[in-house]
């Protein structure tokens, strides 16, 4: 799974500010009993042949397209929350791991990776930006 000219064709497709790209919602959780890195990315009505997931030494990649519904033209839209387009993930692995035996399995609209811990115990010390809206009330 370790590609940098394929993490390299992501960025290029995805570059930020491109139109339509979204991150979708991500769940990240280490399974100790399996020793397992274990990532559940939704992506309900995401094209299974769109998705490409790479991993390197820092940060897991996943990309793809969720293509817009066809909406009638006699239909009027009265709420729009889904978010449609190309989609671009990153997410710095939290603990070393083993890109020789992981796994990726699309179904039921969630794509689940597992990533084998690495042999090393230790755990770098990552500092992760954490983006934030504040919102004001009117006084």
């Amino acid at each position: 799974m370790r590609n940098h000219d394929e993490i390299l064709e992501f960025e290029r497709l995805f570059a930020r500010g491109a139109h339509g790209r979204f991150e979708p919602n991500t769940d990240v959780h280490l399974d100790e009993a399996e020793r397992t890195l274990v990532v559940h990315v939704e992506l309900a009505g995401a094209d299974a042949d769109s998705l490409r997931v790479a991993v390197d030494d820092v940060y897991l990649t996943i990309a793809g397209v969720r293509a817009l519904r066809d909406i009638s033209r006699d239909a009027s839209l009265l709420r729009k929350e889904i978010q449609y387009g190309e989609f671009l993930k990153e997410i710095r692995l939290p603990v070393p791991v083993r890109d020789d035996e992981a796994t990726a399995l699309y179904r039921d609209g969630i794509l689940t990776i597992r990533l084998p811990l690495a042999q090393s115990k230790k755990f770098p010390i990552v500092r992760t930006e954490i983006r934030m809206t504040v919102r004001r009330t009117t006084a």
